[in-house]
């Protein structure tokens, strides 16, 4: 593809660049979340890749993190937390340094609207508004959906326990 920038000489991108800078304007008049993925036969060396865009609408906390592997005692249970989204999207202790209340400091330690039954050992994954990628190279792409609790969270007016945020997480667990 070719683009004819104001000066004289004509720019050669790739299909790939080229595809993802049409998407890149026309995302800037949109207000969605975007999920591309380069299959092995679309890239050059046979890649596969995938990215997300988040189009965070207010105060989006768009810090990516590394949540470690753990392991849990029998009969744990794993607290689930209401997600509104916004920057902290959570204060506490999850065994990441940037979570601590030390380094959040003006905001309130985030308390669980609900618990389910633990597994004994997670995987570590990297996550930022949902959770992107585990230590076993599964990933996950959100692509604006409506599961961001446009049902009431419990403690929030609602009974729902899950968002697409919390779901995302869990799975890479």
């Amino acid at each position: 593809a070719y683009l004819c920038p104001a000066g004289p000489a004509p720019i050669h991108l790739s299909g790939m660049w080229a595809t993802s800078l049409l998407v890149a304007l026309a995302a800037r008049h949109t207000t969605a979340c975007t999920t591309l993925i380069v299959g092995k036969d679309a890239s050059v060396d046979g890649s596969v890749m995938a990215t997300h865009s988040d189009d965070g609408e207010s105060n989006p906390d768009a810090r990516v993190v590394y949540v470690p592997a753990m392991d849990h005692a029998p009969g744990a249970t794993r607290p689930i937390y209401y997600d509104t989204e916004d920057f902290p999207r959570f204060v506490g202790d999850r065994g990441v340094e940037a979570y601590l209340q030390k380094n959040n400091p003006g905001f309130n330690a985030s308390v669980p609207i609900g618990h389910i039954p633990q597994v004994e050992h997670t995987f570590g994954y990297f996550e930022a508004t949902y959770g992107i990628l585990n230590e076993h190279q599964v990933g996950i792409g959100e692509s604006t959906c409506s599961s961001v609790f446009g049902a009431q969270a419990r403690g929030h007016g609602g009974h729902a326990l899950f968002s697409v945020d919390s779901l995302s997480r869990i799975a890479l667990e």
